[in-house]
């Protein structure tokens, strides 16, 4: 939530999701900035809309217009010193693959391997062999510098699903994402129910 996992940016963004399953209805939010209460957003959007998700800029527009209260700043102090230690330390663990440059922060930029090393000599915009390049460990997926997973130590999702007396269910999730993820990415869970 508010304060937790900032993006690469710095920023915290956050994404939700409600389902009544007696109706089915789904509401859900993501890449929402400047409001803390993203499930009321995604609630307001299942109870007030014919759309499923709203997104970015438009989703806290439609929030504040809607009555949350906004726009607020979603860091904290210490989302903002877990940044600036990421930063000095080049931005690593990072969420990048098959970019330069590798180590560092960016700006980003793809790397264009070959797709037959041995045949291509030269790579028209490095200068350099194929072989040269392997040689100097600049592989495509540093092993220290990606997460190879996402796990509790690197992102903050709560969810809940509950059964009424009747047997209804009704299911909740609201997330600020994986730390340091790039710019834009929603949650798994929003992701996986679409």
């Amino acid at each position: 939530g508010p304060g937790g996992s900032p993006d690469e940016d710095g920023e915290t963004t956050l994404d939700a999701l409600i389902m009544n399953g007696k109706t089915m209805e789904i509401g859900a939010v993501a890449a929402m900035r400047y409001v803390k209460d993203a499930i009321m957003a995604a609630k307001l959007v299942m109870e007030h809309t014919g759309h499923t998700l709203l997104v970015g800029e438009k989703a806290t527009s439609f929030a504040i217009s809607m009555g949350l209260a906004g726009p607020t700043n979603l860091s904290s102090p210490e989302s903002i010193e877990k940044w600036s230690n990421w930063r000095q330390n080049n931005c690593q663990p990072n969420f990048w693959k098959n970019v330069a440059p590798a180590g560092n922060c960016g700006p980003y930029h793809p790397i264009n391997i070959p797709k037959d090393p041995v045949k291509s000599a030269v790579w028209e915009n490095q200068g350099i062999t194929c072989q040269e390049w392997l040689e100097n460990d600049n592989l495509l997926e540093p092993t220290n510098s990606h997460f190879n997973s996402v796990n509790r130590h690197n992102h903050d999702t709560i969810s809940m699903a509950v059964i009424d007396k009747m047997g209804h269910v009704a299911v909740g999730t609201s997330t600020n994402g994986a730390t340091f993820k790039i710019p834009g990415r929603t949650g798994i869970l929003l992701e996986a129910s679409f």
